[in-house]
């Protein structure tokens, strides 16, 4: 990770203060009053040259607003090999007692060994006033020190689903952590109506406690692309629209990236009268947009397109001609491939 760049600005009897370091494709930012609230956000970019064009543009506007670079007070980075020998349990404990006080001080409470899993922790949380009850799991290695986190909510909630996925997980927990963002594993044989798991490592998990925890779902193998970046796995289980990877009962969620042109003389009428739309790279959209799109190109103009990436990475580029001779029936098909 580079050093956190820390700039300030005067002006109506207060200080302004903003941060940014980056870590990898990731840029870090935080920014407040100082004395006052600090908040913050995180940015994953294309590959590292892009975050590092990033950091540089974000420091460019904010000098252009009038900020200062200063040298940061109290942000120096805890000293190497802090509870570097610890449990990864003990870790976890200590930052979240750390962090929070009050209703959330027994946070840790309550986490119990899984019957017959060694190494493996759940805890139920009730949460039916918020996101809803679900069950938390910490699968952790053999000496201890890190481990992988999954969550199933509640309604879908299958002891012997989970039973099953826990005997796949527990011998590779450090697959996760063998340097690689992702990696999508086939299943021998389905768990549920899942044929994959996702292995995700500590930098799709925010780099909690120190880079120990990774994140492992199940997934049906249309769901995340074989050969995707860092960046789009990050869009597919947190942007918008993502794969709601805690649910275990959901329907299939297959990857479904866009690109399109759709342009008419006379307007479209879906769109107030807007004569053209455009998305010039693929980019990840829910099935809505892939809906909303068929409809305009039904009205579309000569020339116009839409293009549907599946987890294969396989193309269908239709036009209106093709809206005509029925192939929009195929799309299901198409996206879901195996798991149909």
């Amino acid at each position: 990770m580079s050093e956190p760049r820390y700039f300030e600005k005067s002006g109506g009897g207060v200080v302004r203060h903003w941060q940014i370091s980056r870590d990898g494709i990731r840029c870090h930012m935080a920014w407040g009053q100082v004395g006052g609230r600090t908040q913050g956000m995180s940015m994953t970019l294309d590959d590292e040259e892009h975050a590092e064009r990033h950091l540089r543009k974000k420091i460019s506007e904010k000098r252009r607003q009038g900020y200062v670079e200063v040298a940061a007070v109290g942000t120096a980075a805890p000293a190497a090999g802090v509870m570097a020998d610890a449990k990864l349990l003990d870790v976890m404990r200590t930052q979240e007692e750390q962090r929070r006080e009050g209703a959330w001080a027994g946070y840790w409470a309550g986490y119990e060994p899984v019957e017959g899993q060694e190494g493996v922790f759940t805890k139920f949380h009730d949460f039916a006033a918020g996101p809803g009850p679900f069950h938390e799991y910490l699968v952790l290695s053999a000496d201890e020190r890190r481990g992988l986190h999954f969550v199933v909510k509640a309604p879908g909630h299958d002891p012997g689903q989970v039973a099953a996925f826990l005997d796949f997980v527990r011998p590779r927990v450090e697959v996760a952590f063998d340097g690689r963002s992702h990696h999508k594993v086939a299943l021998p044989s389905r768990i549920g109506q899942f044929d994959h798991v996702l292995f995700c490592a500590p930098s799709l998990n925010h780099y909690r406690y120190g880079g120990r925890l990774g994140t492992v779902l199940p997934i049906l193998g249309c769901e995340i692309a074989d050969e995707d970046t860092e960046t789009l796995v990050e869009a597919r289980l947190r942007g918008r629209h993502s794969m709601p990877s805690t649910t275990w009962d959901r329907e299939p969620c297959p990857v479904l990236d866009l690109r399109f042109d759709l342009r008419s003389e006379h307007g479209f009428e879906l769109l107030g009268g807007r004569t053209a739309l455009r998305e010039k790279t693929f980019k990840v959209y829910p099935r809505s947009m892939l809906d909303r799109g068929l409809r305009l190109l039904s009205e579309a103009g000569q020339g116009s397109r839409l293009e549907i990436r599946n987890h294969r990475r396989d193309v269908l580029a239709l036009t209106r001609a093709d809206l005509e001779r029925g192939t929009p029936a195929e799309i299901d098909r198409f996206l879901l491939g195996d798991s149909a």
